[in-house]
């Protein structure tokens, strides 16, 4: 199966940028998370994701124009959220970020499920996949706990901001990911059926992440080797 070429990039850094968005965002948060800059410093990182996710799409039209229409869709409620705090907005704004992470993890499963040869960019968007996977369920997790302040033991503040929406957020990925490698730390907890029954499943995706999609990937790799 032919993967298009990226629109004016090339397709061994379809990954690349993406993978370095999402490490930043993971060395972002606990750097300035608490400074007074903190808020616009993880704004902007996760712009840069929002914009390297958009560049996985390739050259393929369909996928850019859903891709562009949900992440504007996720910022613009936040541009509004910004002086009101409004709960119904910053959770309409989770919807659209969930809907842009579900739909980038797809197109990275897809093409990882498709690809016949492993290059450094494959390893690169294995990984990306395992993390996208995690935020993607964290941003669940926010759309949950927006709707349901019980859903989680997060400390709820008195005073709501959007700053303080963001921190949550961002909390809630951390208990994802700690879910998706089966961690669990126990520091954040799921109280409820429903995110517990979520959280049960995403740790079942996370083992067969790496039984089946990596070990996929290995075998490929080995198969080249044996042939070379």
């Amino acid at each position: 199966m032919t993967i298009p070429a990226l629109g004016g990039g090339s397709r061994r850094t379809r990954y690349r940028p993406l993978l370095i968005s999402l490490l930043l965002l993971s060395a972002v948060v606990p750097v300035f998370e608490g400074v007074w800059f903190g808020a616009a410093a993880i704004d902007l990182v996760s712009l840069a994701v929002l914009i390297s996710g958009v560049w996985v799409a390739g050259g393929n039209r369909r996928d850019l124009a859903i891709l562009a229409v949900l992440g504007a869709m996720a910022e613009a409620p936040r541009a509004i959220a910004l002086p009101s705090s409004d709960l119904a907005v910053v959770t309409v704004s989770g919807i659209f970020t969930f809907a842009f992470l579900a739909y980038v993890t797809a197109l990275i499963l897809g093409d990882l499920m498709a690809t016949e040869q492993v290059s450094a960019d494959t390893i690169g968007g294995a990984i990306c996949g395992y993390l996208m996977i995690g935020i993607t369920w964290g941003a669940l997790y926010f759309i949950i706990q927006s709707m349901d302040g019980r859903s989680f033991n997060l400390a709820m503040p008195r005073a709501r901001s959007f700053a303080v929406f963001q921190v949550e957020f961002l909390r809630l990925v951390y208990y994802s990911l700690v879910t998706l490698t089966t961690v669990g730390y126990g520091d954040i907890s799921a109280l409820v059926p429903l995110t517990q029954n979520l959280s049960a499943l995403e740790a079942m995706v996370g083992q067969f992440y790496i039984a089946v999609l990596v070990a996929r990937l290995v075998s490929l790799q080995i198969l080249r080797r044996g042939r070379g």
